[in-house]
């Protein structure tokens, strides 16, 4: 009992729990939702589904144009005009959202020539442009109910989300593989309509109204330095399904795109405490003391979680399909040892982010984007889709050690962190 009551009472360790709920809640949905898929849908289907959300993930993320790291820096800071800059920046990403879909469909000949059998039909070209804006959309309310130190209306969100998802994907499987990203796109749509309910009650007075107010360009310097972040820290994890249905197969892409998932959960661990991290960071003179609980937050569950994967990792892809626990076993132990290098590497960003160095942000996650891509080519050709794990894990390792090196003054650099917060 008096362990909870500390969680309740600490705004960082508690918005840190709910929002690895909101992960392990997702893993659990997301298991449900691939295992209807895995028995409904040919591992074909699945691996072209799985190819179509990596691409619409990846919009999604460029969509979002650096917001929602900078609604979780700025909106604490300026809540007084929190409606005019989460409106503005919602405006901005659903029109960007539009544009950057359209590219791609345009492109699919470029981008994904797998994919146009679906996509070249003019009505899910549509879809998929609506699904990726409203996927951007919720990603951004998201990241505002983080600001807002609400991320329980997160999980109640996301829990929603992926049970909406789940309810049709059995009916829709006579749609063939566009059936699963249609049960996806209701379940963001409705998660939409709730999250904009609950952002009312985050955000005293707030109402979605489409507007460009002048007040996010304040937000430009930071917004632009994290959209470049956020563009290289999920490229890899987006792009390697893309490269391995380019250069292995469809079915070995819902392959890794399992493992992929699964290893997310433990991936989600360091994000969401540093999410909690940077919202907490406007309260500057207790900065260190979270960042030394975040460290020790994040150990304390990584290091059994891994071997948690290492031991039972086949268990769990045997429940969708014994197919995914003979091909994807090995990737997945892989991918779930390359959260501990990456751990560090998100919690150092974090720290460099509430200082508002975002250029140092922005060169770890291109090294880290580069790196795993630069390994990923000629290992996919070589070994499959264990070679994509090995280089992510690779590439973050050799980012994790320089972050170590770059941190071995520890007191200077928490100095810094500190003075460089409270000017």
């Amino acid at each position: 009992m008096r362990f909870l009551r500390e969680i309740y009472n600490d705004s960082l360790l508690k918005n840190s729990f709910y929002l690895m709920a909101a992960n392990l809640l997702n893993l659990l949905l997301g298991f449900i939702f691939w295992v209807i898929a895995a028995r409904y849908y040919s591992p074909h289907e699945v691996g072209t589904i799985s190819a179509l959300l990596s691409s619409m993930l990846l919009l999604s993320m460029i969509s979002a144009l650096g917001f929602q790291t900078a609604f979780v820096f700025h909106l604490p800071r300026n809540r007084e005009n929190a409606g005019r800059i989460i409106n503005s920046c919602l405006t901005s990403s659903i029109a960007a959202s539009i544009v950057f879909s359209s590219i791609f469909v345009l492109g699919l000949d470029v981008w994904a020539p797998p994919l146009k059998s679906i996509l070249s039909d003019l009505k899910f070209g549509i879809l998929f442009a609506a699904v990726t804006a409203f996927y951007t959309t919720s990603a951004n309310i998201s990241s505002a109910f983080v600001a807002g130190r609400k991320s329980s209306f997160y999980t109640i969100k996301e829990t929603l989300f992926g049970f909406f998802k789940i309810l049709p994907l059995q009916v829709f499987s006579v749609f063939g593989a566009i059936g699963m990203f249609m049960a996806w796109g209701i379940g963001v749509l409705l998660a939409v309509v709730i999250g904009f309910f609950l952002l009312s009650l985050v955000w005293k007075g707030y109402f979605p109204v489409p507007m460009l107010d002048p007040i996010i360009k304040s937000m430009a310097g930071y917004s632009a330095g994290n959209y470049l972040s956020d563009i290289f820290l999920s490229l890899p994890r987006l792009m390697l399904p893309i490269m391995i249905v380019n250069l292995v197969s469809t079915e070995s892409t819902g392959f890794f795109y399992i493992a992929m998932m699964i290893a997310g959960l433990l991936y989600g661990i360091p994000q969401a405490i540093s999410n909690s991290l940077l919202a907490e960071s406007s309260d500057s003179g207790d900065l260190w003391l979270n960042v030394k609980k975040s460290i020790k937050l994040n150990a304390a569950l990584l290091l059994p979680g891994i071997l948690i994967f290492v031991f039972f990792g086949k268990f769990v892809l045997n429940l969708f399909n014994p197919t995914y626990a003979v091909n994807s076993s090995t990737t997945l132990i892989i991918l779930a040892a390359a959260s501990l290098p990456m751990s560090l590497n998100i919690i150092f960003t974090t720290v460099r982010n509430a200082q508002k160095r975002v250029l140092s942000v922005v060169k770890i996650n291109a090294a880290i984007a580069i790196i795993t891509l630069a390994f990923a080519l000629p290992l996919v050709r070589s070994i499959g889709i264990e070679g994509a794990a090995i280089a992510y894990l690779a590439a973050n390792t050799l980012a994790a050690i320089f972050v170590v090196y770059k941190m071995k003054n520890m007191a200077g650099f928490v100095l810094k962190s500190i003075l460089t917060v409270t000017k």
